[in-house]
């Protein structure tokens, strides 16, 4: 019997409805610490019962196992992935529920684009459940819950139908919440797996970064038996020597971004330099003749190097002659890379090559390079210095190239030879080097405080190439409420008519002007799936990565400075060469669309004499980029970055720079108060078309000069302030742009944004108070802005006498609302009848229908009625001339005409009202 055979589900999900429900973090782990304290109680109990012995190991029948894998179910590496995305979860529950496909329930459970992000699938589940579920509490046991589980991760539809069909006859709706929460492995409890750790032992999430095992770590915790530190003592985790064993998966270390000072490094330890490799990071594990690969995350990927030396063609068949004789037990920490056996060298992940699944038409295969060796034969090595890890580890291992290769490891004697070897890592087009203390033991999961550092090109400021580059699209979040990624490209630019772009990289939209980027570009995406881009578009449709949601046109969006680790090959984007690890420097809103990198320009940067990849590194390496303490960013102040974005947002204009197009502003001084940034407008935008179309800028307005051209974008404090005074005429920025590209000066009311008295008396001559103009015609468009400006006070309400009136002036020939000012009841409302229906009210005719009659103003409604319409089609006079008595008065009938619906179909296909008297029903005897 196990412990969670006696622990009721209800039971557990009235503690995880305690912890969700409360705010305060510091009460939620008591929660989570009182519950322990009982279940270590209860546990002593259950012992006591099944008759085990107080100092008898715990093998996981009695552990805290089953209860943490339901608080932390993300952390359980046990149990298979479940393989459930939330649409494929929704369609079964709709199964379940037997709901209609088309009905909200199924829209709301089928979540096609929900996001965890933005809220919790399960409770919205919960609530279609709670009115269909009259169950009370379950009396489910843990085990059984568990089991269930199980059942689901098979991956087979048909057991997750069953499990979450009985799971609905026998649980209330809010276990059914919980479970999916398992389900989905999102708890929303609002406590961090760490602290969860640090409440059940200070040791305890070390344990859980060395092995990934959480019934591991309750054994521990139940037996009180932890690894001791071994190694160097101070920050970071405590080393636990015992907790590692082949077959269990180990949280690799990781390198934290060099600090910046090589010299103050090198004073720390004795340092040793590695190539940064651009694979898959792997660790292989052997004992017992079985071999077994698991990659960073845990996932077991065997199958794809072999188990066995007798498995042909796979990599483990390979290293026999390679590993050592007497061999037991090994685990080994390293990159799994690409080898091309035809030009022997290694592939980068980015040349569309994916390690696990290589295709047999190429000479490509798996090479295992080693970084560390982590266990061997019974012994785990964590905990010895990384220098002693290495030499053992050259005596164990032999060599072959493309099969299993140890890394190398130079040691570094001063600054310059480390700037010297790092400048030949960058000639060799290396991605980076990673530096190692020599007394630095191996601590798992640990990124910052382990001894190793990475150091990359573009960590260096003024060290690699800036692009900048044109957003030309756009990936959104799971909920599609967000663009989060941006699609980027250059440009071949021939006119502002002419161009083409092509897309190069993708970047997170992670700047401090996320929101704000997004607001400027928002109303011009076009949604790929509805509107496909012009043949200048150049992307790569087929693919995932490079195909994005959303594109737009160029002169509507904005530039990118973009920093990268250098230019690899890439099939996700247009050019053959890509964007490596971009990222988002700054948005360089001084910049116009047309200033982005150019298509020749790229070219030039990504090819060097040989025809190769030419790497984004700008200078030779200098001493002095490795002398400098890296000062860490200090969060901007809102003064300091409002100061920052005016910085930007005025960069001095050079009207030099600037070619003439045209002599449309020949003689005009042009004064830009404002532009639109969250349109994407910026001043050198605007000050760029000034000056292409032979205008003058000057930095403020000139009084009592009518060559003077005041425009305004964003109505900010300056244009509202001299709006305020009305001393200058102050036209709009979508005037300058609409004229500019019309090549046309004409101004009316509506472009101005703020008038003198004088010109307000020039315009009273030619334009009516709403800007309508007394002897021009106007197009659809510009009545449609006359209107939309019309403060809708001043607009007088019609009745219906008066919008007869006004409709017979406007279409004194052909009026279609011939049926205005008429009032009917149809006798039935068949589809022939209710289409007619809709003409007769389509045709300005108000319908009378039997809700309205049964209304308080029922007689009034009754008295208004002037048609009755009915369809001969389908007609019993008897029943008709019943309904019609009981229905109308006899002085209400002798008003009232029975009319065919005919009149009607046949009125509306005409576009014209025909003669009445042709289908009027009078056989009333």
């Amino acid at each position: 019997m196990e412990i969670s055979e006696t622990i009721k589900f209800r039971d557990i999900c009235l503690i995880l409805n305690r912890i969700a429900k409360t705010d305060n973090k510091d009460k939620k782990g008591r929660i989570v610490k009182q519950y322990y304290e009982s279940f270590c109680k209860h546990r002593e109990r259950f012992r006591e019962e099944q008759k085990m012995k107080p100092d008898e190991p715990e093998t996981g029948r009695s552990s805290f196992y089953c209860i943490l894998r339901c608080l932390i179910p993300n952390a359980d590496m046990a149990r298979s992935p479940y393989g459930l995305k939330i649409h494929t979860l929704g369609r079964v529950y709709i199964k379940v529920l037997q709901l209609g496909s088309e009905s909200k329930e199924a829209e709301i459970l089928e979540a096609r684009r929900f996001s965890g992000i933005h809220g919790d699938y399960a409770d919205k589940v919960f609530r279609i459940l709670k009115p269909r579920c009259s169950n009370e509490s379950s009396k489910l046991t843990l085990k059984e819950v568990h089991d269930m589980l199980d059942t689901v991760a098979n991956e087979n539809i048909l057991n997750t139908e069953k499990v979450l069909i009985h799971l609905f006859q026998v649980a209330s709706a809010e276990e059914q919440m919980w479970f999916v929460r398992l389900l989905l492995k999102s708890m929303h409890l609002g406590i961090a797996d760490q602290r969860i750790f640090a409440i059940l032992h200070p040791q305890a999430k070390d344990v859980y970064q060395a092995c990934s095992n959480l019934a591991k770590l309750c054994c521990c915790l139940a037996d009180n038996k932890f690894g001791t530190t071994n190694g160097e003592s101070g920050d970071g985790p405590a080393q636990l020597v015992a907790a590692i064993i082949p077959f269990e998966h180990i949280r690799p270390q990781l390198c934290e971004i060099f600090p910046g000072n090589i010299t103050s490094l090198m004073a720390s330890d004795v340092l040793y330099m590695e190539t940064k490799m651009d694979g898959e990071r792997f660790q292989l594990h052997y004992k017992d003749n079985v071999f077994k690969y698991i990659s960073r995350n845990g996932v077991d990927y065997t199958e794809s190097f072999g188990s066995s030396y007798e498995q042909e063609n796979k990599l483990t068949s390979k290293l026999q002659h390679l590993l050592p004789i007497g061999m037991e037990t090994i685990i080994l920490d390293g990159e799994m890379m690409v080898w091309d056996g035809d030009e022997k060298k290694f592939r980068e992940k980015t040349e569309n090559t994916d390690v696990k699944h290589l295709k047999a038409d190429r000479n490509w295969q798996p090479c295992f390079v080693v970084y560390d060796l982590l266990y061997w034969n019974g012994q785990s090595l964590l905990g010895i210095p990384y220098i002693q890890r290495m030499h053992k580890l050259r005596n164990l291992l032999r060599e072959e190239e493309g099969v299993l290769q140890i890394m190398k490891s130079e040691k570094i004697s001063n600054p310059e030879d480390f700037r010297r070897m790092f400048q030949v890592a960058l000639d060799n087009r290396q991605e980076g080097v990673v530096l190692k203390k020599q007394n630095a033991i191996y601590r798992p999961g640990c990124r910052n405080g382990g001894g190793w550092f990475k150091v990359k090109a573009d960590y260096i400021d003024g060290l690699t190439t800036e692009f900048d580059l044109l957003v030309i699209g756009g990936f959104y979040n799971r909920a599609r409420t967000f663009v989060e990624s941006f699609l980027l490209g250059v440009l071949k630019y021939a006119s502002s008519e002419s161009y083409e772009v092509y897309s190069v990289g993708k970047v997170s939209n992670v700047t401090q002007q996320r929101v704000v980027l997004n607001n400027t570009l928002k109303s011009h995406w076009h949604l790929l799936s509805e509107e496909q881009p012009p043949m200048w578009y150049h992307y790569r449709p087929k693919s995932a990565e490079g195909r994005p949601d959303v594109w737009i046109e160029p002169r509507n969006s904005v530039v990118l400075q973009i920093k990268a680790t250098d230019l690899n090959p890439s099939g996700a984007f247009y050019l053959n060469l890509a964007l490596h690890f971009p990222r988002i420097q700054a948005w360089r809103n001084d910049k116009s669309w047309t200033e982005c990198l150019t298509l020749e320009e790229y070219n030039q940067l990504k090819q060097n004499a040989r025809g190769g990849i030419k790497k984004i590194v700008k200078r030779q390496i200098s001493l002095e980029d490795f002398i400098g303490d890296r000062v860490k960013r200090r969060k901007l102040t809102p003064a300091e970055k409002r100061k920052m974005g005016l910085q930007s947002y005025e960069k001095r204009f050079d009207p030099q720079s600037v070619d003439k197009i045209s002599d449309l502003l020949k003689g005009f001084s042009v004064c830009i108060l404002s532009a639109a940034l969250s349109r994407g407008f910026t001043p050198e935008y605007l000050k760029t078309l000034v000056v292409q179309n032979g205008g003058t800028i000057v930095e403020n307005p000139l009084p009592n000069k009518s060559s003077c051209i005041v425009v305004a974008g964003d109505l900010n404090y300056r244009v509202q302030t001299l709006s305020k005074a009305q001393k200058y005429d102050i036209v709009s920025m979508d005037w300058l742009i609409r004229s500019c590209r019309k090549q046309t000066i004409a101004i009316k009311p509506l472009d101005m944004v703020s008038t003198t008295q004088e010109v307000k008396e020039q315009f009273a001559i030619c334009f009516d108070k709403y800007g309508d103009s007394f002897k021009d015609f106007v197009s659809s468009r510009e009545l449609k802005r006359i209107c939309d400006a019309m403060c809708m006070d001043e607009v007088p309400e019609l009745d219906d006498k008066d919008l007869h009136e006004l409709e017979e002036l406007i279409y004194p020939v052909k009026n279609l609302n011939f049926y205005r000012n008429t009032w009917s009841n149809f006798y039935t409302i068949e589809p022939d009848s209710a289409r007619a229906q809709l003409h007769y009210q389509w045709h300005g005719g108000n319908v009378v229908d039997d809700r309205s009659l049964d209304s308080e103003s029922g007689v009034n409604n009754l008295s208004k009625i002037s048609y009755v319409f009915i369809n001969l089609q389908q007609f019993d006079k008897t029943d008709f001339l019943q309904w019609l008595r009981e229905r109308f008065t006899s002085s209400l009938l002798s008003n009232l005409q029975i009319v065919n619906i005919n009149w009607i179909l046949e009125s509306h296909k005409a576009r014209m009202l025909l003669d009445i008297k042709e289908f009027t029903w009078h056989d009333f005897d």
